[in-house]
């Protein structure tokens, strides 16, 4: 994964939550990720391999927690 450094807002102009620039870098960084299919095949069969490998159960246990949601500790913050 490359990272890069975004573009500072323009002076003046509200950056927050959806911020426009950002939103703008990551839809140019998704389009040239998507375009490239050896990559996205590559990265599919080390998934595959990761899965059928020693980690797999690991990574299946992991996917069970996070479809389970978030756990509620006994004790809540009030």
């Amino acid at each position: 994964m490359t990272t890069t450094k975004s573009r500072p807002a323009a002076k003046g102009r509200v950056e927050g939550e959806g911020s426009y620039s950002a939103t703008r870098d990551y839809n140019k960084h998704l389009g040239s990720a998507l375009g490239d299919k050896k990559k996205i095949e590559r990265g599919a069969d080390a998934a595959r391999r990761a899965v059928e490998g020693p980690e797999g159960a690991e990574l299946r246990a992991a996917e069970a927690r996070g479809k389970a949601g978030p756990r509620m500790s006994a004790k809540r913050a009030r």
